[in-house]
């Protein structure tokens, strides 16, 4: 009986334990705020993606804020920026609000700020 007690009571700590509410990692982008502009640090993939945007079929760069995170996709590329197949890139971008974006484009404008590091890819 002492042993099914322990079991019963290990296993409650543990159904409880799994309930405990630990926030998600916050993987979207960081956008703007109406009136705000955003300066980060964007990771380039070495290969592009096809994608759609709009209804058009393009391509798209592979983009990440953390080397740890997966690659997203960004369909409108950054001003200034001219991507090179097989190179990997870190870039300071800066995003500013548009404020009234056609449907099909971003409601963001982005452009390069400076390229920090590009290398082959390995």
């Amino acid at each position: 009986m002492t042993r099914f007690l322990v079991s019963l009571s290990a296993v409650s700590l543990l159904a409880l334990g799994a309930c405990a509410q630990t926030p998600a990692p916050n993987l979207e982008p960081a956008k703007p705020v109406v009136g705000q502009v955003v300066e980060k640090t964007v990771f380039v993939a070495a290969d592009v993606q096809p994608c759609t945007a709009g209804v058009a079929r393009t391509t798209c760069l592979q983009v990440r804020e953390a080397e740890d995170q997966p690659w997203t996709l960004h369909y409108f590329g950054y001003e200034g920026f001219q991507h090179q197949p097989g190179v990997e890139y870190r870039l300071r971008v800066r995003g500013t609000p548009v404020a009234n974006p056609p449907a099909d484009a971003s409601s963001v404008h982005w452009s390069l700020i400076e390229i920090l590091d590009q290398k082959p890819k390995r």
